[in-house]
């Protein structure tokens, strides 16, 4: 029996091929090899409030806001806070840097950038729902599992990186100017560890599938990193397969190669 983590923007779906759902082959595979008593779960950057409901995967778990939160057989196993401190640094200095926010919780997330145009185009571009987003002004308290950021240049980022060095990790997103913000030591490689324990798998037993820079820390200590044709140069060296894109069904190629499916 083995676990396989897949990341979901860039590995699953591809919004840059406009590909905005999982592919029929994708879904085929992952249900084969969950009939062949394999673990599925899911290990995204995204907050659970905002994964898309209609994936077509049936997931045995979820890893969310990049390691913060995990859950197998819907149970929770994992869920980590930024420190308050913290999350009220990053709001204040949204208005000096002119960046919008949003701190990630899994059932809702607040924003100061609901209604604001760069932040909705964004939202657009990944295919996300507004609907699991509120104004800032409607929290009652500053708290999140993760952040994510949208600015307006790379000259903005830039400045973020200066700013917050030694404080958050900020993963650029491929093909838009937006970031994941996520607190010194919170990686996905976090999140694994406690699904794995609570269904007694190995860690030698273990595969993931990922594209950037997010996934690095999962697929650094699984067993078996899985690259997608399209990845950050980042991965190169940790990987022990590249598979092929999104659009040429890189996650049945990479199940066909590893698990015989």
């Amino acid at each position: 029996m083995a676990i396989i983590f897949f990341d979901y923007d860039g590995t699953l779906v591809d919004e840059s091929s406009k590909i905005y759902h999982p592919t029929e082959t994708t879904i085929r595979a992952i249900e084969k090899i969950q009939k062949m008593g394999h673990y599925a779960v899911l290990a995204t950057g995204r907050a659970k409030s905002y994964i898309p409901e209609n994936t077509g995967i049936e997931w045995d778990g979820i890893i969310a806001s990049n390691g913060a939160y995990a859950e197998i057989n819907g149970k929770e196993v994992y869920n980590h806070l930024v420190p308050n401190a913290l999350v009220m640094e990053l709001v204040e200095n949204s208005y000096k840097y002119n960046y919008i926010y949003v701190l990630e919780n899994q059932d809702f997330c607040f924003t100061n950038g609901f209604y604001n145009e760069h932040f909705l185009k964004t939202l657009d571009f990944f295919n996300i729902s507004k609907k699991n987003f509120r104004p800032i002004e409607e929290s009652d308290s500053l708290r999140a599992n993760k952040m994510f950021l949208t600015y307006e240049s790379d000259e903005t980022f830039e400045k973020l990186q200066k700013l917050y060095t030694g404080k958050f990790v900020l993963g650029k997103h491929r093909h838009n100017n937006s970031c994941d913000c996520d607190v010194c030591g919170n990686n996905k490689g976090v999140g694994i560890a406690p699904v794995c324990a609570a269904v007694n798998i190995d860690i030698s037993d273990s595969y993931a599938f990922g594209d950037s820079v997010n996934d690095y820390d999962m697929l650094k200590n699984v067993s078996h990193g899985i690259a997608m044709g399209e990845h950050r140069p980042e991965l190169d060296d940790i990987c022990e397969f590249v598979t092929e894109t999104v659009m040429n069904e890189g996650v049945y190629v990479g199940l066909k190669r590893f698990l015989d499916i």
